[in-house]
């Protein structure tokens, strides 16, 4: 499948890093398709961080204004970008009893990776004490007996 998003881009340098993942949260929960901080070197050597938001096209306004609440950037850049997405399902595995989502992704119908959800591992853990380690290597053992059957 292919669409368009919105690209948003903004350097800050004099903003409390306590405040970073706070920041990103507003975004992913007013529907950003993603955010995330990448450490850079601004003009005459001073650290900073960009700010990468992508959203589509109808949240732009949204994001413009938490960009501009939450952070103490003065300018905002932004792009229009093509997208491609693979196709993508969920099998249902259990472990323990418990339900765990594989998300498989195909390209032209042709399975090109899969995974476990996050979410889903996180859970587990927290029910059997289980490090994420193991779960994930008891997981694929699972998924891949099921495939010989």
């Amino acid at each position: 499948m292919e669409d368009q998003l919105i690209k948003i881009e903004v350097n800050i340098d004099n903003m409390n890093p306590e405040h970073y993942s706070h920041l990103l949260e507003r975004f992913l929960q007013a529907r950003a398709n993603d955010a995330w901080l990448t450490p850079i070197i601004m003009k005459k050597g001073r650290p900073g961080i960009l700010l990468s938001v992508l959203c589509a096209e109808t949240l732009l306004d949204m994001m413009r204004e938490l960009i501009f609440k939450h952070t103490t950037t003065i300018g905002i850049r932004y792009t229009k970008m093509d997208r491609l997405i693979c196709d993508r399902t969920f099998k249902i595995v259990y472990y323990k009893g418990l339900q765990v989502h594989i998300k498989q992704s195909r390209y032209q119908g042709n399975l090109v990776n899969e995974s476990i959800e996050f979410d889903d591992i996180h859970r587990i853990s927290e029910v059997t004490g289980e490090s994420y380690k193991l779960i994930s290597q008891r997981i694929w053992s699972i998924v891949k007996a099921e495939k010989l059957t």
